[in-house]
């Protein structure tokens, strides 16, 4: 019996070892961005994010410019807890969770703040990981670019939603082809990395988006108006390998949920702080920005609104609804 209870004493302080050991190694933390805290909304969250965990002694290492791979790469690397950390595009984030597709509903937010405060309040994000986790995933918040959702174009100013249906617009998935057909313009989808190209060829005529994404990605001078329509936040997601996170003792996961609070807090007050600094960069690259006239956004979420079942269950969204009283 005591060599029973001594083998299982040295097998629980192995395992103990173990884990300990895999906390102490190097949080490996990946991104598609560059590492500017000037311009990169990611960058924001993740420096503040690593800073946090330093002063716990954990180290973290950081690749930036998709030198871990693309998108999906990531993706599955995260998943697999080959990296600790990723920030990923929403739409990742719906290939893992059905019910995070209720979250980007355009028009259901109009601004970050009522996001947080819904997230915050609704419990969404046990929904989202209860999803997410079978593919090993856990979503552990999410980083703001800067600004909401509005209207770019190369043809003509946008100030009612007539103004749309001479426009072919550039989408990102059949959930948004949905969107703009509603508003009776054409849609086509066009991969974000040939955008550039859509617009200058005429395939596509505009996109919708914040300026801080015009701005990230070059486009300043291939757009000629900007219509802001408050449709919604413009985040990215952090991914977490839950195998990692899981294999952490309770006090490194206070160390790394409080390490995620503080990177939320510093993007939030960046983004808050940049939106007028990017407006002010797409004017001065001679975008000129159109608001919409008195009653058309109206119109726009009416439209839209009229979709939003064929891209989230009637249930979720009634869900989200509530929180939002």
């Amino acid at each position: 019996m005591k060599k029973f209870k001594a083998l299982c004493c040295a097998a629980v302080g192995s395992l103990v070892l173990s884990i300990n050991a895999y906390a102490a190694e190097p949080v490996v933390i990946a991104f598609a961005g560059q590492e500017n805290l000037q311009t990169d909304a990611e960058y924001v969250f993740i420096n503040a994010f690593s800073e946090s965990l330093k002063k716990h002694g954990i180290e973290t290492s950081i690749h930036p410019s998709n030198s871990m791979g693309k998108e999906a790469d990531r993706f599955d690397q995260v998943s697999q807890g080959l990296i600790n950390v990723n920030i990923g595009n929403v739409g990742s984030l719906f290939k893992a969770s059905e019910f995070s597709r209720t979250l980007f509903l355009p028009f259901l937010f109009s601004v970050d703040q009522q996001f947080d405060d819904v997230i915050a309040k609704s419990g969404a994000l046990d929904k989202v990981n209860e999803e997410a986790s079978v593919l090993g995933l856990r979503v552990a918040g999410f980083a703001m670019r800067g600004g909401t959702l509005g209207l770019f174009n190369i043809s003509h100013p946008v100030t009612t939603i007539d103004d749309v249906k001479s426009l072919r617009l550039r989408a990102q998935n059949g959930d948004q082809v949905k969107v703009f057909e509603s508003w009776g313009a054409k849609a086509t989808i066009v991969s974000w990395s040939e955008t550039p190209a859509a617009l200058q060829t005429g395939v596509a005529e505009g996109h919708l988006n914040p300026p801080s994404t015009v701005v990230a990605a070059g486009q300043v001078d291939l757009l000629s108006y900007f219509t802001p329509l408050d449709a919604g936040p413009v985040p990215k997601v952090v991914f977490l390998s839950e195998d990692w996170y899981a294999s952490l003792d309770d006090e490194t996961k206070g160390f790394v949920d409080q390490a995620v609070r503080d990177g939320v807090e510093e993007n939030r007050k960046w983004a808050n702080k940049q939106i007028p600094t990017f407006e002010k960069m797409i004017v001065d690259g001679g975008i000129e920005i159109t608001p919409l006239k008195a009653g058309e956004r109206e119109k726009f979420v009416a439209a839209t609104k009229s979709v939003w079942a064929d891209a989230a269950a009637p249930e979720n969204i009634a869900f989200i609804e509530e929180y939002m009283k």
